[in-house]
């Protein structure tokens, strides 16, 4: 389809203008090294690409804010970003959640009068119990990693997937996976690791709450010749299974592939800042072409708003919450540029009168967005008398 062609020749182009390859490149190779939101914040560079990229570029001043929102997260109903009435906070919130995840750390041998007590291993439980079984058989995933720090300078990991690929032929319905076959699908997974990932270094187990817990454990190899002693392929390698070197993490990671579900097992859905560089990226080209366009036509930022956000609508209530989509709808069905709806009562009428008028359904499919936009395109430019028609361009060949 032309308009999504077009835009992604356009995005090609956008990235690769000096200054956005120079900072997308910063924020790139930057962004894992943040652990913290002060760490964040303190770096003006990631932090201005940050807030550009999920449309908050005039908020970049309000640090005061910007933090209340960070550090208080969404999570819970009361929170500073989800008592504001836009939901880009929300979003902004939840990529930038530098708590996620759960983590522990084993202790160290005691020695005390009369004994020694041995060191102990890193045991983490998730923080929340496992439904009673899953839905695996469509789109839905679970994806995370489990790390390891083995010694001071070593850390071993495993990505962990669970989805209809992943789990087919190894349990008995794909339409109710039970506890233990998730956890027996998990430990599947960290064996297939290998020496390289946690194959022997972190065990697997479901608690009596139904929680997924993991614990490390101690391990040996004896290299290639399988006998003590020996270097390169040979030498030895024991990793002990207690110790405060010793750590065990899980983290939720960016799903396989598009169109996938993200399932709560226990930590979650929502994926640490590393895990989300992409799709950040994305949104920053996204939104520094849409600038452009503003620039120069209103209504080409108009058109390239609405076809990001057209798949997450779904109410009329969804349009009347954000100006700019309003805007567009406005345009396209006919209403006046001016609400009278000033109490609850007309809001919901007016609501109701998008909906009835609307097929947001269909906005899941791109050529119905695509033709949308067309139909968009034509009105504005012919009500704003726009010679060139440089909306219609982002349907044209010209820029393919």
């Amino acid at each position: 389809m032309l308009l999504s062609r077009n835009l992604a020749t356009s995005l090609q182009r956008k990235g690769a203008e000096p200054i956005v390859s120079r900072e997308t490149a910063y924020y790139q190779a930057n962004i894992g090294k943040v652990k913290s939101v002060d760490d964040f914040m303190a770096d003006t560079r990631l932090y201005n690409y940050a807030v550009k990229a999920f449309g908050l570029e005039d908020m970049g001043y309000a640090k005061a804010l910007m933090r209340k929102v960070l550090t208080e997260g969404t999570s819970d109903a009361t929170a500073f970003a989800n008592r504001l009435a836009d939901d880009r906070y929300v979003a902004f919130a939840r990529a930038f959640d530098f708590t996620q995840g759960a983590s522990a750390t084993g202790t160290d041998a005691v020695l005390t009068d009369t004994s020694q007590v041995s060191a102990i291993g890193a045991q983490l439980s998730l923080p929340t119990p496992l439904a009673d079984s899953y839905d695996f058989s469509g789109t839905n995933e679970a994806r995370f990693t489990i790390a390891s720090r083995v010694d001071q300078t070593t850390t071993k990991t495993a990505t962990i997937v669970l989805n209809r690929a992943s789990l087919a032929g190894k349990v008995a319905d794909l339409t109710k996976v039970t506890q233990d076959e998730i956890r027996d699908a998990i430990g599947d997974q960290i064996e297939a690791s290998g020496a390289n990932g946690l194959m022997g270094k972190v065990q697997v187990g479901t608690g009596p709450n139904g929680n997924l817990f993991f614990q490390t454990s101690a391990y040996e190899d004896y290299g290639a010749d399988g006998v003590p002693g020996g270097t390169g392929f040979n030498a030895d390698t024991f990793y002990a299974a207690g110790g405060k070197v010793r750590t065990v993490s899980v983290n939720n990671t960016a799903l396989s592939a598009a169109g996938q579900k993200a399932v709560d097992i226990g930590i979650g859905t929502d994926i640490p800042p590393d895990a989300n560089v992409q799709s950040v990226v994305d949104a920053y080209l996204q939104q520094s072409l849409e600038d452009d366009a503003g620039d120069e036509d209103t209504g080409v930022r108009l058109a390239l708003y609405f076809a990001r956000k057209a798949p997450m609508l779904n109410s009329g209530y969804d349009i009347l919450g954000d100006a700019a989509l309003t805007k567009v709808i406005n345009t396209v069905i006919g209403l006046p540029e001016t609400s009278n709806a000033t109490t609850s009562e007309a809001l919901a009428a007016r609501a109701t009168l998008i909906s009835k008028k609307i097929d947001f359904a269909s906005f899941q499919d791109p050529a119905k967005v695509e033709a949308f936009a067309r139909r968009f395109a034509a009105i504005w430019d012919a009500q704003n008398n726009t010679a060139a028609d440089p909306i219609l361009a982002l349907f044209s060949n010209a820029q393919a």
